[in-house]
């Protein structure tokens, strides 16, 4: 439903037909609403409708379903995720999870980063867009944690393999590795 037909492709607003292509204006336009988005103050709380200002921001040059919840199964490799008829309880159960926890704030360093890492995997697992669901985890984790009084930056580590790894990792078993990876991207 999000494709030209008898496509791949995802409907945009350039109507690029070309995927190639298509990732590379992606790329551009997401960085640059990335780029104002770090210029700009952290939403407080980073709320669900924070979460999904996040989404529709870093896409609304590329994508008509930019800011919406997905209607359709996805999966990567041989991860399927989140059914969309479970999208919304789930992300309002995390949001309010998150809320409880007074988003992070004052808690020990040790104890925030298993909490993050937790929602963090919460949110991966779900994924709860069509496209774009790691660069909006990734700045709502940044926002969530300026707002917790800590500097998160993604660019500490070398390659996005090693969070996409940390990712699948928390997907399959274990948060371990993303836990030891936002210990190193975390400073006060």
């Amino acid at each position: 439903m999000y494709c030209y037909p008898e496509s791949d492709v995802l409907i945009n607003h350039f109507s690029i037909m070309d995927d190639d292509k298509l990732k590379e204006v992606e790329k551009v336009y997401s960085l640059l609403r990335l780029s104002e988005l770090n210029l700009k103050k952290p939403a407080d709380p980073v709320d669900l409708a924070a979460f999904i200002e996040i989404h529709r921001t870093i896409l609304q040059d590329v994508y008509p379903f930019a800011g919406e919840l997905r209607k359709e199964m996805i999966s990567k490799g041989s991860s399927s995720f989140a059914h969309p008829d479970h999208i919304e309880t789930q992300l309002h159960r995390i949001f309010n999870e998150l809320e409880e926890e007074n988003y992070l704030k004052n808690l020990p360093r040790e104890q925030m980063i298993q909490r993050l890492a937790h929602f963090l995997a919460e949110l991966n697992a779900l994924h709860p867009f069509r496209e774009g669901n790691g660069r909006t985890v990734r700045e709502f984790a940044r926002q969530l944690m300026a707002n917790a009084g800590y500097q998160l930056d993604w660019e500490k580590i070398a390659g996005p393999a090693e969070i996409i790894n940390a990712f699948v990792d928390s997907f399959n078993s274990t948060n371990d590795r993303l836990e030891n990876l936002l210990d190193e991207m975390i400073k006060p």
